[in-house]
């Protein structure tokens, strides 16, 4: 009887886990959808920013992230598991931390720069990219993943996604200079390289450090809520 129970109960969090990682994907697809056909379900207002899209660390966690909920959440369907592998879960919790700064660059650092219009940030599709898709991949994540065992230095993996942006936005700048040899504010989306170079580069260490840092506190709160779920 309580074996039943506790099956009944596993399956139940894997199930509420796997819907919340489709949605998520859903959540991306939209959002993705809607910037490319052009589409304003909120405030009818220009997009903040001209670039495409998926050249953005905002386009690119959403993205990486939505792709790697749908393949968790069909993994979870397909082989009726109760954990991921240690391989997919990596990239998960990788997936997480690069979603994760999306959510607290937008809200500590792009919302300041706004000033009264932060509100903008979360029009139409970015609604979507900056709020509801890192919420819910946040939310699984820490309250319904199970855990999966991993060294404290397979952290370091998510450093690379900021490591590939840095090249993506380094190119992007510096093929888009003003006339006069000035970096553009189109393309220097995110003002890294408003001080020079230099400064760029505190700025990619501090991302080095940051995506770092949370990776390793999903690892360390993903073992703690376990640990206490294995003694109710």
């Amino acid at each position: 009887m309580c074996g039943a129970i506790i099956f009944l109960m596993k399956q139940k969090r894997v199930n509420a886990l796997s819907v919340i990682e489709l949605v998520t994907f859903v959540s991306m697809l939209f959002a993705l959808i809607s910037i490319f056909v052009d589409f304003r379900f909120m405030v009818d207002l220009p997009r903040l920013a001209s670039i495409p899209f998926l050249t953005t660390y905002t386009g690119l966690s959403n993205l990486f992230i939505g792709i790697v909920c749908l393949i968790c959440g069909l993994y979870r369907i397909i082989y009726k598991v109760d954990k991921l592998p240690k391989w997919l879960f990596i990239i998960k919790i990788v997936s997480i931390s690069q979603i994760t700064i999306t959510f607290f660059i937008t809200a500590l650092y792009l919302s300041p720069q706004l000033g009264a219009d932060w509100w903008m940030l979360y029009n139409n599709a970015g609604l979507f990219n900056h709020l509801i898709t890192p919420v819910l991949a946040m939310v699984g994540f820490l309250f319904l993943e199970r855990k999966v065992e991993i060294k404290w230095y397979e952290c370091f993996y998510s450093i690379i996604p900021i490591v590939l942006y840095a090249v993506i936005y380094i190119t992007n700048v510096f093929t888009h200079l003003n006339p006069d040899g000035t970096t553009s504010t189109t393309y220097d989306i995110y003002g890294f390289f408003r001080f020079g170079g230099g400064f760029f580069v505190l700025f990619l260490l501090g991302f080095f450090i940051i995506a770092f840092g949370i990776c390793l506190l999903y690892r360390l709160e993903n073992i703690a809520i376990n640990k206490r779920k294995s003694h109710e």
